[in-house]
């Protein structure tokens, strides 16, 4: 690479695929936990060859045990890394290096092989995440090359087991108070013009509806625990649609985000069950997804009553509810002057207008904005195939978001005092939201 002028900003487009390309070569595929000691010491020496300060934070073995009880010990581990400028705000970059499994066939090319191809970056994790993860420290690089130095003190996390549920990963991360920044950015959860500043909560259940054994020969005998799941179901059809009526949430992008359920994503019948029996039980899963809008207490609440409401309509239906996993929605105020200040330097760098929107699915930003409170917004690279054969991503468009990332760090100083008054409640949100 040529030299530079000083203070000016320039993208190292070779050393920042290198960077990514070291990545994929690591099978860090989630479940189990494939190589995440080796990819961790990895990534520290990268931050370190940016130029911040790295350690690596070690998820005690006991508590992987206790969770992970059957079989061989996949040991976590999360990269935390600094660069103290002595400013009076932080701000805090959060991406995650676990991947979901590949099957070779599939591939044009080995899925832990990357290939540079027609300006595409291939193999697992270079769209989903480890591409990102390069974009951004190929960003503090060019920062510190510049010679200016960034207007806040950055911190990166770099996570493990968010393709599954977090747990040592971004939720120990602030569970452990380890995260001292005053906003943060996930590298993903919007691309190109798209900024995300929220998702939806997620409520999931398990319903067991239990019946009576019998002969198969003589059903009436039994209690029908499907049959009686069936009126349930039914039920839960026009609860589903009764919710997209009630719950409505308008994106800041206009678009309009409904309550949802769904109903069966698990179905098992319980006790032994076989074709020549009356099945005495049946299970299945509820995913109620809450918009911003909703109160998720409020919406087990409801849900809960709703289940006991149709106990009392159907003679002998006899339902237990078991709450599996919660997680509020977020949301950040795009007049918040973090986000209009990130807008504004997408829209410089990529020529598009910035529109904010609310994800429907459930990411890692939860912890930074509901748990951590900070307001958090979520852009990166995009990808083609993420999760799928041939997964790509282009070079071009990890350069962009490199830039993106890098004046950010140089022009924003913090949101000052009048303007956190604006929306220092990030996962504020108002109720009369809606159609």
């Amino acid at each position: 690479m040529s030299a530079e002028a000083p203070n000016t900003l320039a993208i190292d487009r070779e050393a920042m695929v290198h960077r990514a390309a070291e990545l994929i070569r690591l099978s860090t595929i989630n479940p189990p936990g494939n190589r995440y000691l080796e990819c961790a010491r990895l990534l520290a020496r990268q931050c370190r060859e940016a130029g911040m300060k790295a350690r690596i934070v070690r998820i005690p073995d006991e508590a992987v045990r206790r969770r992970f009880p059957d079989g061989k010990l996949y040991p976590r581990a999360i990269v935390l890394a600094r660069w103290d400028v002595g400013a009076r705000r932080t701000v805090h970059f959060n991406g995650h290096y676990d991947v979901v499994p590949a099957a070779s066939e599939g591939w044009r090319f080995g899925p832990f092989e990357p290939r540079l191809e027609d300006g595409w970056l291939y193999g697992r994790g270079a769209a989903d995440m480890k591409g990102a993860i390069a974009s951004l420290l190929e960003a503090v690089s060019a920062v510190r090359r510049s010679g200016a130095g960034p207007a806040v003190n950055v911190e990166v996390s770099f996570t493990p087991d968010e393709e599954t549920d977090s747990v040592f990963g971004a939720q120990w991360l602030v569970a452990e108070r380890l995260v001292r920044a005053d906003y943060a950015i996930i590298c993903e959860g919007g691309h190109g013009s798209r900024i995300g500043c929220g998702h939806n909560g997620v409520l999931w259940f398990e319903v067991e509806v239990r019946g009576k054994a019998a002969h198969g020969s003589q059903p009436r005998e039994g209690v029908n625990a499907v049959e009686q799941m069936s009126r349930l179901v039914i039920e839960l059809t026009d609860y589903a649609r009764q919710l997209e009526r009630q719950h409505r949430f308008r994106n800041p992008d206009g678009r309009l985000r409904t309550a949802t359920i769904n109903v069966g994503g698990v179905t098992t019948t319980l006790d032994g069950a076989k074709i020549n029996t009356v099945p005495a039980g049946v299970m299945f899963t509820v995913d109620r997804r809450v918009v911003p809008s909703e109160s998720i207490e409020e919406a087990e609440a409801d849900f809960r009553a709703f289940v006991r409401g149709v106990c009392r309509r159907v003679r002998g239906l006899d339902v237990e509810v078991r709450k599996i996993d919660e997680h509020a929605a977020t949301y950040t105020d795009p007049r918040h002057p973090f986000l209009r200040k990130f807008g504004s330097i997408l829209e410089k760098v990529c020529g598009e207008r910035p529109r904010f929107t609310v994800s429907s699915g459930f990411n890692d930003s939860f912890f930074f904005a509901g748990e951590a409170g900070l307001p958090t917004l979520g852009w990166g690279p995009g990808g083609e195939n993420c999760h799928g054969d041939d997964e790509r991503v282009q070079v071009a468009e990890l350069a962009r978001v490199a830039e993106v990332y890098a004046r950010f760090l140089r022009e924003f100083a913090g949101a000052g005092e009048a303007g956190a008054a604006v929306a220092e409640r990030q996962v504020t949100v108002e109720r009369s939201v809606g159609s």
